[in-house]
C-alpha cells in the first residue's frame, strides 16, 4: 500500500471518527437536556398537600397545578402518573400522531419527544378506548420502564394507573402486557358493537406474557404504547380498565 493510499485512509477513519462521536455527543445531550426539562416542569406542576389535610382513609395521588401547564401550552390534556414507578408525565395530543414524537411539552425540538395521545381520541379519555404512546428510552425516561411490566412481581405490584385532569383523576387496572406489531389490531379505537369489544378484550387478556386476572368485561381501557427497543416493527403495550374517578383534593 502506498503512502499516499494510507494517509488517505487515515483522513477517511478520522472523519469517520469524529462524525460519529458529533452524534453520539449530541443525542446523549438531547437525552440530558430533554430528561432534565421534564424534571424542571415536574418541580413546578406536582404539588404536595400538607398531610394534615388529607384523611386516611381518602384517595392519595400526586396534585398537578394545570394553570401553569396550560400556560406553557394549550395541547396538555392530562398528567399520566404511574404509582411506584417513574412514570409521571404530561399528555399530549397533537394534530396527528407525527406533532410530538420529537417535540417535548413546551414544543422545542427532543429526541424524548412527549407522552402523547393518538389524534383520534378524545381529549377528555371519555371514548371505550384510549391509546397513549411514549418513547422506549435505555434509561426509566419516558415510557423506558414498562419493559419491566414483563416481569410477573413487578406488574403485580404496579397496576394502578392515574391520568390526572384539572378537576378528576381517572384511575385504570393493568390487565395485559405484551408485545404487537405496530400495525396490529390493538390499535382499534371504534367497535361496531358491544360483542366485538368483548371479543377484543379476551383476546388481549389472553397475550398477556404475565397473569393479572381474566378478561376485564366491557368498560373503558387505556393502552399505553412503546417500542420494544428491538424490531422497529414491533411495540411493548399496556392495556388497563378504567376502574373509577376520584375528584382532585
Amino acid at each position: 500500500m502506498s503512502k499516499t493510499v494510507r494517509t488517505i485512509l487515515m483522513i477517511t477513519a478520522a472523519i469517520i471518527f469524529v462524525v460519529s462521536g458529533t452524534r453520539l455527543g449530541w443525542h446523549y445531550y438531547q437525552l440530558h437536556t430533554g430528561e432534565s426539562s421534564y424534571d424542571d416542569i415536574r418541580n413546578e406542576v406536582i404539588i404536595d398537600p400538607p398531610a394534615e389535610t388529607v384523611e386516611e382513609d381518602k384517595f392519595r395521588t400526586i396534585q398537578i397545578d394545570f394553570n401553569v401547564l396550560y400556560d406553557i401550552n394549550t395541547d396538555i390534556v392530562a398528567w399520566l402518573y404511574i404509582p411506584g414507578t417513574p412514570v409521571s408525565y404530561p399528555i399530549l395530543r397533537g394534530r396527528d400522531n407525527q406533532a410530538y414524537l420529537t417535540r417535548s411539552y413546551d414544543k422545542k425540538y427532543n429526541i424524548l419527544g412527549s407522552i402523547f395521545e393518538d389524534y383520534r381520541n378524545d381529549p377528555e379519555f371519555s371514548d371505550v378506548h384510549t391509546v397513549v404512546y411514549g418513547h422506549n428510552t435505555s434509561s426509566d425516561a419516558m415510557f423506558g420502564s414498562l419493559k419491566k411490566y414483563k416481569e410477573q412481581g413487578y406488574a403485580k405490584e404496579h397496576t394502578e394507573i392515574h391520568i390526572l385532569k384539572k378537576d378528576e383523576v381517572r384511575i385504570y387496572d393493568v390487565f395485559s402486557v405484551y408485545e404487537t406489531l405496530a400495525t396490529s389490531d390493538t390499535y382499534i379505537i371504534d367497535f361496531s358493537s358491544e360483542e366485538s369489544f368483548a371479543k377484543y378484550l379476551d383476546l388481549m387478556t389472553s397475550k398477556s406474557i404475565v397473569y393479572l386476572g381474566d378478561s376485564p368485561g366491557p368498560g373503558q381501557i387505556l393502552t399505553l404504547s412503546t417500542c420494544t427497543g428491538g424490531d422497529k416493527a414491533m411495540r411493548l403495550v399496556l392495556q388497563a380498565k378504567y376502574i373509577q374517578s376520584h375528584p382532585v383534593i
